[in-house]
């Protein structure tokens, strides 16, 4: 594609107007450019059949409309960025043609150099609330540019002593990648595409670019100068030099390597359901999905979109007396990250009917959604987990699913196959109750847990009964005291959740009587002589009262 350098530049034309290209397809091409001004007041007839023409057309009101997320990086950027970089015509030796971001250097006689990170890729800017991070993936290419211009001293060749000036030669001698300050790759030339391998940690990419320009001074001396006619009688002497300078210009990036090495999990089966399995991910970096078996996968609650760099949409020719500025015919694009929702979850997909993959528990770090760009039609979320870890059960798929999990980064292309390692075994356990003492009010109960299979005592969980609860100790047993309400008590073992832990646990429940509370013979006898006490005098009164009534009242007596 060459440089257009006439015209004027349309800063709104965000979609390259010379695209699609370069392979990419016009419906994805279309989607690519979120930095474009959307329009709101599209309607659903604005996308139906009769006025959509074609996918392409569909996609770019789509894109006027609103801005689209990506599930995954599209490949489509670098299939993007390596065409268009690949389009770039620099300035004559009197011309720097540059992009109007670009840091513009001066020496003595080479002006407006410049040299400039085109593309890092594949890579993806994170936004978080503190910021933003350029991820990159451990083995990558950085795509450069450079253009400079020499301005000659203007020739003199009014007097005596007279000079000339002419540029032999212009080159870019070599353009370096260094990796805080150690080279990785060379090339030369204006456009240099750069390769690294091995990158760990956090990096400060710089492309140094060396300019050198040799040039013809030559230096003219008259000894027989007729001032008067300003000629010369004589024979020139002559001088000439040739002078050779040289200019470095850098341009830096600094970067993190994602690092996906670390990964690690288990895998889990359920002693007392064969069709139950399931895995602990730790991913133990940014990812973006985990694939668990063909299309089955648990998704992040990391989106991505793609934009076009700032500081590339006008390009600029600068000469000794003028710059002048067009659309710019190099338009870079940037894949980004943004948190879309709080946690992460499953995609919609099932196996008769049930839920093939079920998200336990994710965790990380809380964090608080970030802004994104003012030009940028995406809500992230306001709050949201940065989940480095994943619990994850199936009741469908079969048992091997999980003997390889593959996680997926936030960088296109780049991903890690995971080995799980032998299954622990979720056991089964028995708990048991019994009741120590008790009293109208309260009971005392003493809780045993221990393995279904072995009858070893279970040391982690708790017990609840009740609304009592307490941890269970090295042997097994815990002991609550609870009230005494109900005749019956109720308890229950909640271990620690499988994904918590090394020796996982199932729950168990039990349920005994509180004996009968009958009183002791001590108060059996007191309380019959309180009873037999109140209850003698009113039988000696309806006796005597029947005695005088001569038997009349109660028919007690006979007084014949």
């Amino acid at each position: 594609m060459q440089t257009g350098l006439t015209g004027n530049p349309d800063n709104s034309s965000t979609i390259p107007e010379y695209g699609p290209a370069y392979g990419v397809e016009n419906s994805t091409f279309q989607i690519l450019w979120s930095e474009d001004v959307d329009d709101g007041n599209l309607s659903v007839d604005d996308f139906e059949g009769a006025n959509v023409s074609s996918d392409g057309e569909f996609a770019a009101r789509l894109a006027k409309s609103t801005d689209v997320s990506f599930e995954q990086p599209p490949d489509a950027v670098a299939t993007w960025n390596d065409g268009d970089f690949e389009g770039f015509s620099p300035g004559g030796d009197d011309e720097s043609v540059h992009p109007d971001g670009a840091s513009l250097e001066d020496d003595e006689y080479i002006k407006d150099a410049y040299v400039e990170i085109y593309a890092v890729q594949p890579s993806t800017i994170l936004h978080e609330d503190n910021g933003t991070t350029q991820y990159v993936a451990p083995d990558g290419d950085v795509l450069a540019i450079s253009d400079y211009r020499v301005l000659l001293p203007e020739d003199d060749t009014s007097g005596s002593e007279q000079d000339e000036w002419s540029l032999t030669e212009t080159s870019i001698d070599s353009i370096e990648l260094k990796a805080d300050g150690q080279t990785l790759s060379t090339s030369d030339g204006h456009q240099a595409t750069l390769s690294y391998e091995d990158l760990s940690g956090s990096v400060e990419l710089t492309v140094e670019a060396e300019i050198t320009a040799t040039i013809k001074h030559v230096s003219l001396d008259c000894p027989d100068w007729v001032v008067v006619d300003r000629v010369c009688e004589g024979i020139w002497s002559e001088e000439v030099d040739h002078l050779e300078r040289s200019k470095t210009v850098t341009a830096s990036r600094d970067v993190v390597v994602s690092q996906l090495s670390e990964s690690s999990g288990t895998r889990v089966k359920f002693e007392a359901d064969d069709d139950r399995t399931g895995a602990v991910i730790n991913a133990n970096s940014t990812w973006s999905t985990i694939d668990v078996d063909g299309d089955v996968q648990a998704r992040s609650n990391w989106w991505f979109y793609t934009a076009g760099k700032s500081g590339w949409h006008t390009m600029v020719s600068s000469t000794a007396t003028e710059s002048t500025q067009s659309v710019s015919s190099l338009r870079p694009l940037q894949v980004n990250a943004y948190p879309d929702r709080e946690t992460p979850d499953v995609p919609a997909q099932s196996i008769d009917g049930e839920n093939s993959l079920i998200i336990e528990e994710a965790w990380g770090a809380k964090q608080s959604g970030p802004s994104l760009p003012e030009n940028i039609d995406i809500d992230p979320a306001e709050t949201y987990v940065d989940a480095d870890s994943i619990a994850l059960s199936s009741a469908t798929l079969e048992a091997d699913a999980f003997d390889e999990v593959t996680v997926q980064g936030i960088v296109q292309g780049q991903s890690q196959t995971v080995s799980l390692d032998e299954p622990q075994t979720v056991r089964e356990t028995d708990l048991t109750l019994s009741v120590l003492e008790s009293n109208s009010t309260r009971a005392t109960v003493l809780a045993e847990v221990t393995e279904n299979t072995t009858d070893d005592p279970v040391s982690t969980g708790q017990v609840v009964v009740g609304d009592r609860s307490t941890s269970v100790n090295a042997s097994g047993i815990a002991v609550l005291e609870v009230g005494s309400s109900s005749s019956l008590v109720r308890g229950q073992y909640v271990p620690q959740e499988w994904w918590q832990t090394d020796r996982p646990y199932a729950s168990a429940e039990d349920r005994t009587k509180l004996p009968p509370n009958f009183p002791e013979f001590r108060a059996l006898v007191q309380l019959g002589l309180v009873t037999l006490l109140w209850f003698l005098p009113l039988a000696a009164a309806v006796f005597g009262f029947d005695y005088l009534s001569g038997g009349t009242f109660l028919g007690l007596t006979d007084r014949q």
